[in-house]
C-alpha cells in the first residue's frame, strides 16, 4: 500500500497568519511592559520624594524653621548656585538627614543617565566636611560639575510665620523636575527643563509625607490664604514673592532659577 507523507512545511498563508498573530501579541505585550516599567519608576520616585519631604519636616522640627536662602548661600563652594537644589540637598546631608545621592538623582532620569554616560559615575557625597560646603563634584549646573538632580524643592522664608504649621500640612514641598509655571510638566525635548516622564505628568510631595501623581496642576491649587487659583507651586506657600529677591518662598530646581515663580 502506498503511504502519503504529511506536509513538513507551512504554506505561505499559514506563515502570514502566524506572523500576524505574533505581531498582535507583541503589540499587546510591549505597551504593557512600558506601563509596568513606568509604574515602577513612579513608585520608586514617590518613595524618594517622601524621604525628602520627611527630611525637610525633620529639619523644621529640629530647628524651628524651614530651610532659608541664607542657609543655601552659606553652602556655596566656588561658582555653584545661585540657589541650586544641589545646595538644598547638601544642607540636608550636612545635618545627617539624607546622605544617599540616589535619593536626589534617579537612575531612570534621562539627564542622570546622560551624566553617567559622560562622567562614568555619580558623585559619592553631597557635603564636604573639610570645607563645610557643598562637595564640588555634587555642585550644580553653574559649576564645572553640572550635576543634575531629578527634583525641585521649596524654601519658605516668612518673618512672622510659625514654621511648625508646615508640619503635617498639605503644603507642597517637593516635586519631580520639569513642572513649569503654566502648570504642566515639560516635554523631554525641552532638554534641561524637560520632565522626568516628559509632559505625561509628574509627582508632588507634601509636608505631611504623602505623594501624588498629577497630569498637570491647572485648577488644583490656590494662592496662600486666598481662593485664587494658581499654577505656580511656590505661590501656595507663605510669603510667596512678597519680599525682595531671594527672601521669599519659592521652589528651586537644579538650574538655580526658582525666583518669581517662572520655574518651580
Amino acid at each position: 500500500m502506498r503511504r502519503f507523507r504529511g506536509r513538513a512545511s507551512f504554506s505561505l498563508i499559514e506563515l502570514m497568519i502566524s506572523v500576524g498573530i505574533i505581531a498582535i501579541l507583541l503589540g499587546i505585550i510591549f505597551p504593557a511592559v512600558d506601563i509596568i516599567i513606568e509604574q515602577s519608576q513612579r513608585t520608586k520616585a514617590a518613595r524618594n520624594l517622601r524621604t525628602i519631604a520627611l527630611a525637610h519636616a525633620n529639619f523644621i522640627n529640629d530647628f524651628g524653621r524651614s530651610i532659608h536662602f541664607n542657609d543655601l548661600s552659606a553652602m556655596k563652594s566656588g561658582a555653584d548656585g545661585p540657589f541650586d537644589i544641589n545646595l538644598f540637598a547638601a544642607l540636608l546631608a550636612k545635618y545627617g538627614y539624607i546622605k544617599d545621592v540616589s535619593i536626589w538623582a534617579w537612575d531612570f532620569d534621562y539627564l542622570v543617565k546622560n551624566y553617567k554616560q559622560t562622567k562614568g559615575s555619580l558623585p559619592t557625597k553631597m557635603y564636604n566636611t573639610d570645607s563645610s560646603r557643598i562637595d564640588n563634584d555634587f555642585a550644580g549646573v553653574h559649576s564645572g560639575g553640572s550635576f543634575p538632580l531629578s527634583v525641585a524643592c521649596c524654601v519658605v522664608q516668612s518673618p512672622n510665620f510659625v514654621y511648625t504649621k508646615l508640619l503635617n500640612s498639605k503644603f507642597p514641598c517637593a516635586c519631580s523636575r520639569g513642572l513649569y509655571s503654566d502648570g504642566r510638566w515639560r516635554k523631554k525635548s525641552d532638554g534641561n527643563m524637560g520632565g522626568i516622564w516628559g509632559n505625561k505628568g509628574g509627582l508632588i510631595a507634601f509636608f505631611d509625607g504623602h505623594v501624588e501623581w498629577f497630569k498637570d496642576i491647572i485648577n488644583r491649587f490656590t494662592k496662600y490664604d486666598l481662593t485664587e487659583a494658581t499654577t505656580i507651586l511656590c505661590e501656595t506657600l507663605p510669603n510667596a514673592h512678597e519680599g525682595p529677591a531671594y527672601t521669599d518662598s519659592c521652589f528651586i530646581n537644579w538650574q538655580g532659577n526658582g525666583s518669581n515663580g517662572a520655574i518651580h
